[in-house]
């Protein structure tokens, strides 16, 4: 089998209790052909110095110390220092099976993919895992295919995954000869939803590796369980521009319909949230009623969107394109 050197990219932010386990289920990989970059984002524990000290230890590792810009920009950082034939991102929280970078390669290799796309497993903080299955019409999608059936269904989670970066394995031309980058999160919220809408339509043949090869850890601490004032207004910028962009470049209305899935789920879970939130009862009340009378929100709900979704969500949107504002507090409270 060729030996094509893959690039591994790790974005690090205040994750020293974890990073050891990430880098070391990299550096133990079964394809030794590697070439690991640990980007610091100006993370202020002591994942810097962790960082030079794994460089230390193994020659394939280069660490890259960067003015704290998130998530995205990160990313960025490795793609325009990446040397390898094949990129990957995995979260520094996160760790990985030691032969996934094997049988990502066999698989684009075999089957000419530009994207390979891998099952992922949750970790959870009492130490259980569960494995997420796959639901596969194919194991191989080409042209019209990617769009017509791949990516709506990542963004509803139709085949057992979703658009996350660090699930995937790309080639890294299919994404520099595109002048493809991240956006950053502090621009677009799910900057891995945008990244997807930009990149999918692009290429022309993705394949599915049917194993669980990545070890999603659920942090309790998670930034992203934590309420956030503006996040609707992100939320509903996020689909502005997504919208605006499939008008731009003529993508399917089913792509349209299932990334306004999305951003349902999106708003879904801000008012999660805020339910379990620490805000005073006052503030919970009109943080609650900015986000039901939105009129960004409402005027995505259609019939052919809520056919997408699970009943109580379905029901919930149905009340909120109806202005039943009452009939929404009431079965949001049913739902807690």
């Amino acid at each position: 089998m060729e030996q094509p050197k893959v690039t591994v990219v790790i974005p690090i932010y205040n994750v020293e209790k974890y990073l050891d386990r990430c880098v070391e289920s990299i550096v133990s990989q079964t394809y030794e052909n590697l070439e690991i970059l640990l980007i610091d984002d100006g993370s202020p524990d002591r994942c810097p110095q962790m960082c030079e000290e794994w460089a230390k230890r193994d020659s394939r590792i280069t660490v890259i110390h960067k003015t704290n810009a998130g998530l995205g920009m990160a990313r960025n950082t490795g793609i325009e220092n990446a040397t390898g034939e094949y990129i990957c991102f995995f979260d520094s929280d996160d760790y990985v099976d030691h032969r996934i970078i094997q049988k990502c390669i066999l698989s684009a290799l075999e089957n000419r993919s530009d994207v390979v796309i891998f099952g992922y497993a949750n970790v959870f903080e009492d130490g259980r895992v569960e494995n997420m299955k796959m639901k596969l019409p194919r194991t191989v999608f080409k042209d019209e295919q990617i769009c017509d059936q791949l990516l709506p269904g990542m963004y509803t989670y139709d085949m057992g995954f979703g658009i996350s970066a660090w699930g995937k394995f790309f080639r890294l031309g299919s994404i520099v000869e595109n002048n493809l980058r991240f956006k950053s999160e502090r621009e677009i919220i799910s900057e891995d939803a945008f990244f997807a809408l930009e990149y999918y339509p692009k290429v022309r043949t993705v394949s599915i590796v049917n194993q669980p090869l990545y070890f999603y850890y659920k942090r309790g601490d998670s930034l992203s369980r934590g309420y956030k004032k503006e996040r609707q207004h992100k939320n509903d910028e996020f689909i502005r521009v997504s919208l605006d962009y499939i008008a731009q470049e003529n993508l399917s209305n089913n792509v349209k319909s299932h990334i306004v899935a999305r951003y349902h789920m999106y708003t879904a879970a801000t008012i999660k949230q805020l339910i379990v939130s620490g805000i005073s009862p006052k503030n919970k009340k009109q943080e609650l009623d900015d986000i039901l009378r939105s009129e960004t929100l409402r005027k995505t709900v259609s019939c052919k969107v809520l056919r997408l979704h699970k009943a109580k969500l379905a029901v919930l949107l149905l009340f909120i394109k109806l202005k039943m504002y009452l009939l929404c507090k009431w079965f949001i409270n049913l739902m807690k």
